[in-house]
């Protein structure tokens, strides 16, 4: 089914500005990893684009839906273009790792110049977008800079604040202070550290230490505060 008001040529290309053909899409070849319904339309965009895909397929997508068949699936006539894996993420860091790597590895190995990760879940992922980016290939997306800053809450507040974007009024340090105060009746933030098998710097503040204890600690997928202790 089609709309003239969604489903249109967007092949800059064929523009006849020059400075509108500049932003043409031709030359991308993504691997998208995303999955469900923003699975199809982002293909949808990339073929009025001009732009060529690919596309992730979990194992797990087949015993979940045993008798149904993505229309996404539908539309793809070349097999070379699904990439089979376990799941998307795994299901512990170290299995995120290789899932990560392995997404890399299956870009590379297929001719693409870029991944796109959909939003939420896996772009989320500040590790997924600057292991992208490390390995040279184009994340379509935020900068690992960027979904870093977005996912610390506490910092992700005081960015809208310096680029003065309303916020609701509170604080932006919650997490650092309800993280001193657990490390006051726990023996310190070294203890909590090292319980965790985290590092954190020698000789700063104890509210630096603190933001460096939870950014390693969102980095390793471990929780050194709960939703309780915070609250």
């Amino acid at each position: 089914m089609s709309h003239d008001y969604i489903h249109q040529n967007r092949r800059l290309s064929q523009s006849n500005a020059s400075w509108i053909q500049q932003f043409a899409c031709e030359d991308i070849d993504c691997l998208i990893i995303c999955r469900g319904p923003i699975r199809k339309e982002v293909m949808d965009v990339f073929t009025e684009m001009g732009a060529k895909s690919s596309i992730l397929l979990s194992e797990k997508d087949s015993i979940i839906y045993q008798n149904a068949l993505a229309p996404e699936l539908r539309l793809i006539s070349d097999p070379t273009r699904i990439h089979r894996v376990p799941d998307y993420t795994g299901a512990s860091k170290e299995e995120r790792d290789q899932r990560i790597q392995q997404i890399i590895q299956i870009a590379k190995d297929n001719g693409h110049n870029s991944i796109f990760a959909g939003y939420g879940f896996m772009a989320e992922d500040e590790s997924l977008v600057r292991a992208i980016e490390e390995s040279g290939l184009t994340f379509i997306g935020p900068c690992s800079r960027t979904v870093r800053q977005a996912g610390l809450k506490d910092e992700a507040k005081r960015t809208a604040l310096a680029a003065d974007v309303s916020v609701v009024p509170g604080v932006d340090d919650l997490t650092v202070r309800t993280l001193l105060a657990k490390a006051s009746r726990e023996g310190g933030l070294d203890v909590i550290a090292k319980a965790h098998q985290l590092q954190i710097p020698d000789g700063a503040s104890d509210a630096y230490q603190a933001e460096a204890l939870l950014a390693a600690s969102y980095q390793a997928l471990v929780d050194v505060i709960s939703i309780d202790e915070i609250a």
